[in-house]
């Protein structure tokens, strides 16, 4: 194994790439080491390092940051697991606390445990995955089965393995409709659903929903960006439009992180739909969201909680519920890497930029006719990404590819 090696890592508020030398570390026993494939970077990310979310570490802790992440399995602890050297896997980043082992009720990861703080988040709290190298508890990793590889490298070959960087995201947003449907007893298909923000996670959302049959509508501050979502998607959903959108939806799915995209949903969802809070706000926003000291914005997001309440308007009233969760339901990961297999050409369109390597100043544009970008003064890209430089208007989903750093 190489005895070089790159991490992005904080410390007392500082972001930055740091080379590691000497052996990576032994796994012991229920450890695996993975070398990393693919890293997804999250808006989460950002707003973590922008101070936009709070964490549980403590800010003199240097920590790895990343959580979206596909490697190749390359040690073992022990021979007590089905996996194997070489197996491409990915990984699910929250660990219940050692101190809440005894108490949350949950054997497996579900949203309420995580709402409740039972986890710690690697990226976040604990260490991470954008490094070369990453050890990981054998507990907190999924086999990606070959069906499932082949499929991928079929539907989206310039990234192949690569693609199941999504897998993470995608379980998180299965576990919407896993809440939807078995805690709440609401099922919208063939509905109509409003995606308000088309990011990344907006794109997965439209893509779940609209194989529920869901007739799809998608909406966002930057025109290109739903533009994009739109060819991502192969034109199956309906740019919002204000002058002629339909009467009512029955589900608003909130995935910006904003105050004005929570009240935008509740201005367009029908009487008794779903305003659907997937996004949690930014420290301004819940702010302004918590000007009446109610503040139960934030805590459906976070507690996998529902409130149904009435809220006055111009001229009259609208009952609305509100629902929401943060991260997944751990059950739920073999369909994840299953709907991002089956998903893996409009995800290899949604991913238009790599970062070619941790240390790299570059992003490589997918996009036709698209331009790459470098930073000013030749530092790692993914740092200037992380302290918020705004790329929204030129892409959609970045991937970092820590040790390819030949890409073309």
């Amino acid at each position: 194994m190489p005895k070089r090696r790159f991490e992005v890592q904080q410390h007392l508020n500082q972001v930055y790439v740091a080379r590691q030398n000497g052996d990576i570390p032994r796994p012991r026993p229920g450890e695996a080491v993975l070398q990393m494939v693919a890293c997804g970077i999250c808006a989460a990310d950002i707003r973590v390092v922008t101070r936009n979310k709070a964490v549980s570490r403590a800010p003199d802790c240097y920590t790895t940051l990343g959580h979206e992440g596909i490697g190749r399995v390359v040690a073992l602890g022990d021979n007590t697991s089905e996996l194997r050297p070489g197996d491409y896997v990915t990984i699910l980043p929250h660990v219940h606390r050692s101190e809440s082992v005894l108490s949350c009720s949950a054997s497996r990861i579900t949203p309420v445990c995580i709402g409740n703080g039972h986890t710690l988040h690697m990226g976040w709290d604990i260490d991470g995955c954008f490094a070369n190298f990453m050890l990981v508890p054998v507990a907190n990793i999924v086999r990606i089965a070959q069906r499932d590889l082949h499929l991928a490298a079929r539907k989206a070959p310039g990234l192949r393995e690569a693609i199941f960087a999504f897998v993470e995201p995608m379980l998180c947003t299965l576990s919407a409709y896993e809440l939807m449907q078995v805690h709440h007893q609401r099922d919208i298909s063939r509905g109509r659903a409003l995606i308000i923000g088309c990011g990344p996670i907006g794109i997965l959302h439209s893509l779940v929903l609209l194989e529920q049959g869901v007739e799809v509508w998608i909406m966002d501050t930057i025109r290109k960006r739903a533009e994009l979502a739109q060819w991502c998607l192969d034109h199956r959903g309906h740019l919002f439009d204000s002058s002629r959108y339909p009467v009512a939806f029955d589900l608003a799915m909130v995935t910006a992180s904003s105050a004005a995209a929570v009240r935008t949903g509740e201005e367009l969802v029908r009487k008794g739909g779903i305003v659907y809070l997937f996004a949690g706000l930014n420290t301004a926003d819940r702010v302004t969201m918590d000007q009446e000291h109610i503040f139960f914005y934030e805590p459906v997001h976070r507690k996998a909680q529902s409130i149904h309440t009435t809220l006055r308007f111009a001229s009259y009233d609208k009952s609305i519920v509100y629902l929401g969760h943060s991260g997944y339901y751990e059950h739920l990961a073999p369909q994840a890497i299953a709907a991002v297999a089956a998903n893996a050409a409009s995800l290899d369109r949604a991913v238009t930029g790599i970062i070619p390597g941790i240390a790299s100043p570059h992003v490589i544009s997918r996009l036709p006719g698209g331009v790459d970008w470098t930073t000013g003064d030749g530092s790692p890209s993914i740092i200037a990404i992380l302290n918020g430089i705004d790329l929204r208007e030129r892409h959609c989903k970045l991937l970092m590819l820590p040790d390819d750093e030949s890409y073309s």
